[in-house]
């Protein structure tokens, strides 16, 4: 695969803004890269590898999972064209892939090299600012994940979603962008005990909601809840 069939995704991308397309031609002529494809399902990266890359999605959907002791399936995140994983463990003492990362879709992938990285970072402070606020959101993202999956009840990790989302959307109107059962999954639950609760927090006037939107009705309420 040629990389100058994905230069336009890359320039879209806050990573590489401050570089031209004749930049960005250059750049990858001299760093180690490696565009790979794959296929609904393949395992990209799974629990134990080591994270040696860098890595961009161009093409497609993958999904994070991690599978607990008793073999469910955890949906911990999805991402899409444009987006980028393997930043925080590229650099880290401990840089072997903790979940499962494999693609929804057909999926192409860049690769880039721990080392064209480093040469990035000193090279151009505008990749460096940009690198250093990806790990910064993402870590902050990661407590608020932390902060879901820790709540005790149900009801809890749902309302701390629909305030994630609230506040992500700016919106007390919020559109689903994913189905109930990744929803389910995603807050460490099943799809009919998520199903209940949403029924439950309706008749007790916190939301109302018409299949992919939910309409915040009571917002302090919601927050007092947890």
């Amino acid at each position: 695969m040629n990389i100058n069939e994905y230069i336009s995704i890359l320039q879209d991308i806050n990573l590489f803004k401050s570089f031209t397309k004749e930049n960005l031609i250059e750049l990858f002529s001299r760093i180690p890269y490696k565009i790979s494809s794959y296929s609904k399902g393949d395992i990209i990266f799974s629990e134990g590898d080591e994270c040696k890359t860098l890595n961009i999605l161009l093409e497609g959907k993958i999904e994070i999972q991690n599978i607990d002791p008793m073999g469910k399936v955890l949906s911990i995140a999805e991402f899409s064209k444009g987006e980028i994983f393997g930043e925080m463990l590229i650099f880290s003492d401990r840089n072997t892939y903790p979940i499962n990362v494999l693609s929804k879709s057909t999926a192409v992938v860049l690769h880039m090299q721990k080392d064209a990285v480093v040469s990035l970072c000193q090279s151009n402070s505008g990749f460096l600012y940009e690198y250093l606020r990806i790990i910064s959101n993402k870590a902050m993202l990661l407590n608020m994940k932390l902060g879901q999956v820790t709540l005790k009840t149900i009801r809890q990790k749902i309302c701390q979603y629909i305030l994630s989302e609230h506040a992500r959307q700016k919106s007390s109107s919020i559109k689903l962008t994913i189905t109930k059962k990744e929803w389910a999954d995603k807050l460490g639950v099943q799809r009919p005990s998520l199903s209940r609760e949403l029924i439950k927090l309706k008749e007790d006037g916190f939301i109302d909601y018409n299949k992919n939107v939910i309409n915040i009705v009571d917002l302090e309420g919601i927050k007092d809840i947890l």
